[in-house]
């Protein structure tokens, strides 16, 4: 059975917990994503596509796997296209006024229309901005190459300096890849780009890379992504079939050589009704691994490691404000002895109690949970079958008991005792 470093004190006494209490599935739209079975990419979906087809491709990609493909034959009634959901999320809830911009894409294309005549006959990219109060802010519509049938390869499809300062603070980001009607061809869009020039702080874009299912979002080095830029093994990050605990899809890290932290990571996901501050959740997840160095993981436990980080959160759409999270690191225990460099899938586990908020704070209402590969880790591994469940009653009932402050032996009670004394 696995085991979590941080949490080996007082395990013995959880385990056996477990084998007298039953466990209740919680956070369902969590765990339904936990198997990374979804056939549609996170924060993207398909638009219009009459007389076209639209995937999430894995015939061509720059960047985890996956890309996002249209391929139209034929003029077709309307345009069509992929869209995306609020990019403005997580840690930065806005794309901040007043910064100069770089955004953009990386497309290839193939046959496509060249040297179009007119709007409906082109291929393009655009970035629509919206204020607090949904009010459209402004767009930024980029044209796609057709100078040429094929681009031969990827290249980046970009504003210029400059372009794109906006006069207030964007909540909403909306990210479209578009074929005009009558545009034709075969086109790839991958690593969508926002970041401030010259230093400054734009906000974020997530998941840039569109390898990850419905549900998930990543931090990858060097600097998270949403550059366009993956490095350090991080590159390798995808969902793959190469192998799956359960359905066809796993999550998988191919690190050649530790040097930086990376997670990939559900997004927030609100808390059932019934979970509060002091509450117990099990995580676990299915994990199998091969590559690995036993002597780094003895030596370096908790940074020669892959494990868990649980974060709670006061609020879980876009734009709840105050931002703020809370939570542990936590590092799985690998086998140590020099034979141990793979095992077959194995189930870890680790227990998270949902904290009371600061003085004056509001409370948690929301859960996301990282998968989380820290900085000297190297080797093969991959992840299914997440999931989260509540300890129920039983815990209080232990808990109640733990003084030792009973006034009746276990086992007995007194019966009828009229005109008598017991004790």
């Amino acid at each position: 059975m696995g085991r979590v470093r941080h949490y080996l004190v007082g395990l013995t006494v959880l385990l056996a917990l477990f084998l007298f209490s039953d466990l209740k599935a919680q956070i369902n739209a969590l765990n339904s994503i936990g198997g990374f079975e979804s056939d549609l990419p996170s924060y993207w979906k398909m638009g219009k596509q009459t007389g076209a087809t639209l995937s999430w491709a894995t015939d061509q990609s720059r960047s985890m796997g996956r890309s996002l493909k249209i391929v139209k034959t034929a003029a077709t009634s309307d345009s069509v296209y992929w869209i995306s959901e609020n990019m403005a999320d997580v840690w930065s809830p806005r794309i901040y006024k007043q910064v100069d911009i770089f955004l953009g894409a990386y497309v290839r294309t193939e046959n496509v229309n060249t040297n179009p005549s007119g709007e409906d006959a082109k291929w393009w990219i655009s970035y629509t901005f919206y204020d607090s109060a949904g009010a459209k802010i402004g767009e930024e519509k980029l044209p796609i190459d057709q100078s040429k049938a094929s681009t031969g390869g990827w290249v980046a499809d970009t504003n210029n300096v400059g372009q794109t300062i906006l006069p207030k603070d964007a909540w909403t980001l909306i990210i479209k890849f578009v074929a005009g009607k009558n545009a034709t061809g075969t086109v790839w869009a991958d690593d969508f780009m926002l970041i401030g020039r010259n230093g400054g702080w734009a906000g974020q874009d997530w998941n840039t890379s569109v390898g990850m299912p419905t549900g998930w979002n990543y931090w990858l080095p060097p600097v998270g992504g949403n550059d366009g830029k993956l490095t350090d093994g991080y590159e390798n990050t995808r969902v793959t079939t190469e192998a799956a605990h359960t359905g066809k899809y796993s999550l998988k890290f191919d690190i050649p050589k530790g040097t930086h932290d990376g997670w990939v990571g559900t997004k927030r996901f609100p808390l059932d009704p019934g979970i509060k501050a002091g509450d117990v959740l099990r995580l676990s997840v299915w994990v199998k691994a091969s590559r690995l160095l036993p002597d780094s993981a003895a030596k370096n436990p908790t940074s020669w490691a892959v494990g868990f980080t649980p974060l709670v959160h006061s609020g879980w759409k876009n734009n709840d404000s105050p931002y703020d999270e809370k939570g542990p690191d936590m590092q799985f225990a690998f086998p140590t002895t020099k034979a141990d460099t793979a095992f077959d899938w194995t189930q870890y586990f680790a227990y998270f109690t949902v904290p009371t908020p600061d003085a004056g704070k509001p409370d948690y209402k929301a859960l996301s949970l990282r998968l989380h590969v820290y900085g000297r880790f190297q080797g093969l591994i991959y992840f299914d079958d997440v999931k989260v469940e509540k300890m129920v009653d039983a815990v209080t009932d232990i808990n109640s008991i733990g003084g030792f402050e009973s006034d009746l032996p276990s086992y007995w009670k007194m019966g009828k005792q009229t005109g008598a004394t017991l004790s």
